[in-house]
């Protein structure tokens, strides 16, 4: 006489869908790897990691918006933000070149502040990419911007 084998509690194709599912949402990161921006140009909340028995709180993820995120050089972007430390200074960034600052409000927030796309990127080339960052102390966030003609 045969016998059965059990058979098991979900169907060998369910597995892939469900594989698939968890990297979409991030449960499945990739260590090392920088946080993809989202469509609204901000970027994917990473967590924080804290020492072991630590009772401190990790400090805020600062999040930057830039409008537009596509321009010339020497066009105008206007950064918001928020997650910086309280009236802390914020430097703003275009691959590295400081092209401006504001203060952050009394909740760590600035909103439209104008920057303008160095001249030093005058040789690149339509469609590339660069880092628009903002920095106040321990806080920072970026996000891309692609160039145009």
């Amino acid at each position: 006489m045969r016998r059965r084998r059990p058979r098991s509690a979900a169907p060998s194709w369910a597995v892939l869908p469900t594989a698939l599912a968890l990297a979409l949402t991030g449960c499945a990161e990739t260590p090392g790897l920088p946080p993809m921006p989202t469509p609204t140009g901000l970027p994917v909340p990473t967590a924080v990691p804290l020492p072991a028995g630590s009772t401190a709180l990790a400090p805020p993820t600062a999040h930057l918006v830039a409008r537009p995120l596509a321009g010339p050089v020497g066009g105008e972007v206007r950064l918001s933000g928020d997650g910086y430390p309280a009236h802390g200074r914020v430097v703003f960034t275009f691959r590295g070149e400081r092209v401006g600052d504001t203060t952050a409000d009394a909740v760590g927030r600035f909103d439209g502040v104008p920057v303008r796309v160095p001249d030093a990127f005058r040789d690149a080339e339509p469609g590339d990419r660069i880092a628009l960052g903002a920095t106040s102390g321990p806080s920072h966030a970026e996000v891309l911007f692609v160039l145009t003609r």
